[in-house]
């Protein structure tokens, strides 16, 4: 016969508690020691990809959206990051890199429709043979802000590159516009603690190992976030959406609800709040920009940005438009700047860019007087349509045919004899 004082429960919990501490320290031996596995034998990421290397999608167009542009797209990145072939030979290659927004990208358009491509097939070779290159690192949302860190770290990384092609400016208006008269200049690009803050919206991708990657982040984190296992489950859930969105897309839903909330938006602001303080830091920007493509010995080439804002749309065409937002503070709903209002604020930004190319003997071509602020050529407020593409494609190449390396200089004659 047992004790009275005999239970079960007290016998058998020692055990249990005995069992469960194993436990808990064996995972979290597992965890140290592929921790000290992760942080040791994985090799780093290296370099700095400003698209996500290996998307590859198929888009279908939503019936009616997205006007001059026949479907479906292909939209492919290949390993360094780029929308483009991967580079070829160093020797038999003329190389030009794209820099800029989603106007530069053109993600709704086909690889073979994209005005990069078009270059690059239009210009062919240069005089002395070499194969004409042309790599698209467009991002969309990118500021000048961002593109003065991609010339910087990207012309370091990739094989020589020739020349820079930067399509810019509808990024720094429209962010300096959606802060309205509440604008705050930021500390300059080049200062270390603004580039640290930046360069996680610059980039998709980013150097070093699994638990070098939280040292990115713009606030501090929790430790165990700075752990490689961490970052580890953190690229796994980004791969696991990016392959998710790899395949068969439809778009320009989301394009048809921002068309519908800027033409039924009830405040409407004619009026432009100062600009002086964006536009001396766009300035800014272009200028670090140029120097550090002359420090790379690589030549520069800006590009102003075509709209089809202009004063006298029809309503057709104003029911196109979803740029020029402000949130108001009064009401923390969004109210637009009226087409007119854009307009001239763009143009303030397109001069000031060519304001930089006449001060520093820049290259500039002034494509938003060339191609037509209609949907001819684009598709909403930027973006190209397959037209607009090819006529920017014909611009460029025109520009760059009337110069060397595709012109060649014309000899001068000897001197005559004294």
């Amino acid at each position: 016969m047992l004790p009275d004082s005999y239970s079960p429960r007290r016998v058998h919990t020692p055990r249990i508690v005995a069992n469960l501490s194993l436990a808990a320290a064996s995972v979290v031996v597992a965890l140290g020691a592929a921790e000290f596995l992760l942080r040791t034998a994985l090799p780093p990421s290296r370099g700095y990809f400003t698209l996500a290397p290996g998307t590859d999608w198929t888009l279908t167009l939503a019936p009616g959206v997205i006007h001059g542009v026949e479907g479906p797209s292909h939209f492919r990145i290949n390993r360094f990051g780029l929308r483009g072939r991967p580079f070829g030979d160093d020797r038999a290659e003329y190389r030009i890199l794209a820099v800029g927004g989603s106007s530069t990208l053109c993600d709704a358009l086909d690889d073979s429709e994209v005005w990069t491509h078009l270059l690059e097939v239009d210009l062919g070779r240069t005089v002395d043979g070499r194969q004409v290159w042309v790599g698209n690192v467009g991002r969309d949302g990118a500021t000048s802000r961002d593109h003065v860190l991609h010339v910087k770290y990207l012309l370091r990384e990739y094989p020589r590159v020739d020349v820079v092609v930067s399509l810019i400016g509808a990024n720094d208006m429209t962010s300096a516009l959606q802060q309205g008269w509440r604008y705050r200049p930021r500390a300059p690009i080049t200062e270390p603690g603004a580039e640290h803050e930046q360069v996680p919206w610059a980039f998709a991708q980013l150097p070093g190992r699994l638990q070098d990657q939280a040292f990115y982040d713009t606030h501090p984190v929790p430790w165990y976030k700075a752990t490689a296992l961490w970052q580890l489950a953190r690229g796994a859930k980004q791969a696991l959406r990016r392959r998710r969105a790899t395949g068969s897309r439809e778009i320009g839903l989301g394009l048809q609800r921002a068309r519908l909330q800027r033409y039924t938006a009830a405040t409407r602001i004619d009026t432009l709040p100062p600009l002086e303080a964006p536009l001396s830091e766009y300035r800014r920007n272009l200028n670090v920009m140029a120097d550090l493509a002359s420090a790379a010995g690589v030549r520069l080439v800006f590009v102003t940005q075509p709209t089809a804002w202009r004063e006298g749309m029809s309503d057709a065409e104003e029911r196109l438009l979803w740029f020029g937002w402000i949130v108001t503070p009064d009401t923390l709903r969004r109210a637009y700047f009226t087409t007119r209002a854009v307009s001239r604020a763009m143009a303030r930004f397109n001069e000031t860019l060519l304001d930089v190319c006449r001060a520093r003997r820049l290259e500039c071509v002034d494509a938003a007087h060339v191609v037509p602020q209609d949907t001819t050529a684009l598709y909403d407020d930027v973006h190209f349509n397959e037209h607009g593409s090819r006529l920017l494609a014909l611009v460029l190449a025109e520009h760059f045919r009337g110069r060397p390396p595709f012109r060649r200089l014309p000899e001068r004659a000897p001197a005559a004899p004294r």
